[in-house]
């Protein structure tokens, strides 16, 4: 199915990318900030955190790194990879008209959703890269590995939105499911927290969660200067699940489709 899949993309990129602009376009449609939605809301809501947390509840973060550059250099990466995935699990329900049409590969409409948020993803991040410059850690060669990162992320959430885009469609109460785990997740990756704080078996437990890697990742990248073989047990950890899902969101995926048209 991955040989077919990529020769599909290829294929029809050209409506992939159309349908990318649409989405794009059709975020917060109608209301008076149109798109600039897509930049204010992350920015308010990293905002508020950095607030609560350094005024309200006056904690931080151990070491040189200021709260602020950490707080946001794991929001910008965690509010990709949540969005995505709340989004690709109604995916095909909000493109229902295409489901009968023979000639569209229904699975490359995970695509849509990765390219219509891509380019909001990279300007918050380049904003954090700027962040991170201003605060006296300036760019380095350790930021080409922000490409290998959201990699691992696309690959991560296409298998992700195989499965949940596939089996909502006959269990309504899957996209329920993704909103707690969204919802919890938010609170049991490190993002406004360190990991060492907690004890080293519950540290293990918590990086079984991919989001941990990614988030870890992107700071490595911008301000830590560490690279992503220098971590090669996480690695092992994160590959090993993603293949996983992504294995499993490929047969769920192929089992059902022959029967989207009938519960649609």
């Amino acid at each position: 199915m991955i040989f077919s899949f990529i020769r599909s993309v290829y294929k029809q990129r050209r409506l992939i990318w159309e349908l990318a602009k649409r989405d794009y376009r059709q975020q917060n449609q109608g209301s008076f900030l149109g798109v600039i939605w897509n930049y204010l809301q992350p920015m308010l809501f990293m905002g508020v955190l950095y607030l609560v947390f350094t005024l309200g509840f006056r904690s931080g973060v151990d070491g040189d790194i200021p709260f602020g550059l950490y707080l946001i250099s794991g929001m910008v990466c965690w509010l990709y990879f949540s969005g995505s995935l709340s989004a690709n699990t109604n995916i095909i329900r909000s493109y229902s008209f295409l489901v009968k049409k023979m000639d569209f590969r229904l699975s490359v409409l995970p695509l849509v959703k990765f390219m219509s948020s891509a380019l909001p993803h990279l300007i918050l991040t380049t904003l954090v890269v700027v962040v991170a410059a201003y605060m006296g850690y300036l760019p380095s060669i350790h930021l080409l590995q922000l490409l290998y990162y959201f990699a691992c992320m696309l690959i991560l959430l296409a298998g992700l939105g195989w499965l949940t885009s596939s089996t909502s469609i006959f269990v309504k109460d899957v996209s329920n499911i993704v909103g707690v785990f969204v919802q919890f997740g938010f609170w049991l990756t490190p993002i406004f927290w360190r990991i060492e704080m907690m004890p080293e078996k519950i540290q293990t437990l918590l990086k079984i969660n991919p989001a941990y890697y990614l988030v870890s990742g992107y700071r490595d990248a911008i301000f830590a200067r560490r690279w992503f073989w220098e971590r090669p047990e996480e690695s092992a950890l994160f590959w090993a699940i993603t293949v996983f899902f992504v294995c499993l969101g490929i047969i769920v995926f192929k089992r059902l489709k022959p029967h989207f048209a009938e519960v649609m």
